[in-house]
């Protein structure tokens, strides 16, 4: 027997699956833009270490800075450039009212969650301060705030205090990562040297 609950869920994961698909067709011109990004960096450094003798960017903060280029161009793709202005126009500033709607709602939420993980992840690969959970997430309500105000202005997306928070709780996550991974290559390191 089939509950009411688990169709939801079904109806709740397949429009999360094919609102993935969408960004991903912004990949493509993204990864372009990102090799363009590790291509300039590996000339800049290239160049920085023949009259330095040093290098100007570490190669690995060389590959994060393009990852974040693509992440960047195909998060600003999906929420802002793809929408034609004076699409949407709309103002929410009640708490947890998405979560109180529809299905199609309801998968907003966990897409606004998923779409910020990334930008938790990546930030602190690329820019030193933000491997502090003081800067990090701050700077992802920032972004995210930013964003919610340019859709608005724009007429390109609906203002919504519910994204902001699903925004941040997607960098948090994100963040949180990051650190994991941090502490389980510390350890690992540890115990080899051991």
């Amino acid at each position: 027997m089939v509950t009411k609950k688990t169709m939801v869920n079904k109806i709740l994961y397949k429009i999360i699956a094919q609102d993935i698909i969408e960004p991903l067709t912004y990949l493509p011109k993204g990864l372009i833009w990102g090799v363009i990004i590790i291509t300039v960096l590996i000339l800049i450094n290239g160049l920085w270490y023949q009259f330095r003798r040093c290098l100007l960017i570490s190669p690995v903060k060389v590959i994060y800075l393009g990852l974040f280029a693509v992440y960047m161009y195909t998060l600003l793709q999906q929420t802002y450039f793809s929408r034609p202005p004076g699409s949407r126009n709309t103002i929410s500033l009640i708490l947890g009212e998405t979560l109180q709607g529809s299905v199609r709602s309801k998968a907003y939420v966990i897409e606004n969650i998923l779409m910020m993980i990334p930008f938790g992840v990546l930030l602190p690969n690329v820019l030193k301060p933000a491997e502090n959970i003081f800067c990090c997430i701050p700077l992802g309500f920032f972004f995210s705030v930013s964003l919610e105000y340019a859709q608005f202005h724009s007429q390109r997306g609906h203002m919504q205090v519910d994204d902001v928070v699903m925004n941040v709780i997607g960098t948090v996550i994100g963040y949180l990562f990051f650190v994991s991974v941090k502490l389980i290559c510390k350890l690992s390191k540890y115990l080899k040297e051991k």
